[in-house]
């Protein structure tokens, strides 16, 4: 009964093609994971994945820790922007999807392992599906945080991405009874957009 909500962002990031690449050549496949899976690690610093499912990292920043370390959305966006655009043969193209969560709740049923469970963090889920290769797929609160920093800030021509935001488009998603608007930064090159 004195279960409270843990506002914050959840984040799935998710590499491509992994399956593939590992049926063909599994040596391969262990140093491009581990090298993008550092790759995100080092974009998302100071921030340790909450947990990884096989090829995909997820990763809940909570609105108080954020705080606690002085990040910002604008901070976090800019983070995944890169993460998604990295594209040197030493790492695998990433899809990624993240949302704002109003509905997410620090519960674990493991001794000595966080997690987190909610309506958010399944639509963070669901957001993935839509999420191509080099694209990071966001809900609208997640979007608006973006923005409300970028229009604070003072040196706007370090975040061009922000203007490269996409949508919204209202999607359906299983076990949600109303529509969602969600936005896409699509991959640099245009390959992928919704």
């Amino acid at each position: 009964e004195a279960l409270q909500p843990t506002t914050g962002y959840c984040i799935f990031v998710d590499i491509v093609g992994s399956v593939e690449m590992k049926a063909r050549d599994i040596k391969t496949w262990v140093v491009l994971i581990c090298n993008t899976f550092s790759n995100t690690r080092a974009f998302l610093t100071p921030f340790t994945p909450l947990k990884a499912v096989g090829d995909e990292l997820m990763f809940y920043l909570s609105d108080s820790l954020l705080q606690e370390r002085g990040v910002t959305a604008l901070r976090v966006f800019s983070g995944l922007a890169s993460i998604a655009r990295e594209r040197e043969r030493h790492f695998r193209a990433v899809s990624i999807a993240v949302a704002y969560c109003l509905d997410a709740y620090a519960i674990t049923f493991l001794p000595q392992a966080d997690d987190f469970y909610g309506k958010d963090v399944d639509l963070t889920a669901r957001l993935l599906t839509k999420a191509g290769s080099g694209e990071v797929i966001m809900n609208e609160p997640f979007v608006q945080r973006v923005r409300d920093c970028y229009e604070a800030t003072g040196n706007k021509e370090q975040f061009p991405e922000v203007g490269q935001i996409m949508g919204p488009w209202l999607e359906r998603f299983k076990g949600f009874d109303e529509y969602v608007r969600i936005y896409n930064l699509p991959d640099f090159r245009g390959e992928n957009a919704l």
